[in-house]
């Protein structure tokens, strides 16, 4: 018996669209730091209202990198080693600190 001939489903190339994990990691911090940011700020624990000060700072220097990145590539240009190692770091220090927020928070 010869084998039935299947057919070959595939899904469509998709044009225009580029997931980008860096703007994504940025976009879901940005959320986070934004759902979180006034229950942190008037809470008494100190210790959360500096690192939500100190994720802020993050995240204006984490989105302004992006947005070089971004001029750079408008331009045909790609960002150093250096500059790529940098915003790693942001996303890095970032989760760093919303962990210890999270930590502090179930400790009050």
């Amino acid at each position: 018996m010869a084998p039935k001939p299947t057919n070959d489903i595939s899904l469509p190339n998709a044009h225009g669209i580029k997931y980008d994990e860096s703007e994504m990691a940025l976009f879901h911090a940005k959320l986070s730091y934004h759902s979180t940011i006034d229950e942190r700020m008037a809470s008494k624990d100190s210790n959360l209202a500096s690192i939500s000060e100190h994720q802020a700072r993050i995240l204006k220097r984490w989105e302004t990198l992006k947005q070089a990145e971004k001029e750079l590539a408008v331009n045909g240009k790609s960002m150093s080693a250096a500059e790529k190692k940098q915003l790693a770091q942001y996303e890095w220090r970032y989760k760093r600190l919303e962990q210890l927020a999270t930590k502090s928070a179930e400790k009050s």
